[in-house]
């Protein structure tokens, strides 16, 4: 029987930057530019507007009027026996008129008036001084 020599045992340099299979890899992440940071210099030179409502309380009171049709069309639908006049016609024909009519009529109502005349509607702007005399920015 012969003699077996025993295999050299395999030498492992202990590199600390290579990763074990337990640890993860360590990656740096990028400086990146926010968002907020660039759009803040942008805004800077705008003039600060006050906040307006979309809607007046007319438009208001004609959405809520939409809002309570369609409301009623679905008592309608929901208290009427299941194959009813009430239940397939009327009902649908209600819903339409507040979906499609009244509520579409409520956003719209009062644009003609609210349009800006354009002498209300201050010209671009030449260091800081409109070209109609308003000022485009708070000092």
């Amino acid at each position: 029987m012969a003699k077996q020599t025993p295999a050299p045992a395999r030498r492992i340099a202990n590199d600390a930057s290579r990763p074990t299979p337990r640890q993860a890899p360590s990656r740096q992440t990028p400086t990146r530019r926010t968002p907020s940071t660039t759009r803040a210099k942008a805004k800077e030179n705008l003039p600060v507007r006050p906040f307006q409502m979309p809607f007046d309380a007319k438009n208001m009171r004609i959405i809520f009027a939409g809002i309570a049709t369609i409301v009623i069309g679905y008592l309608v639908m929901y208290f009427s026996p299941t194959m009813s006049t009430m239940a397939l016609t009327v009902s649908p024909i209600i819903l339409l008129l507040g979906y499609c009519v009244i509520v579409p009529i409520g956003i719209m109502a009062g644009i003609r008036g609210k349009r800006k005349s354009s002498s209300d509607i201050p010209k671009p702007s030449v260091n800081g001084v409109a070209t109609n005399g308003a000022a485009t920015h708070a000092a």
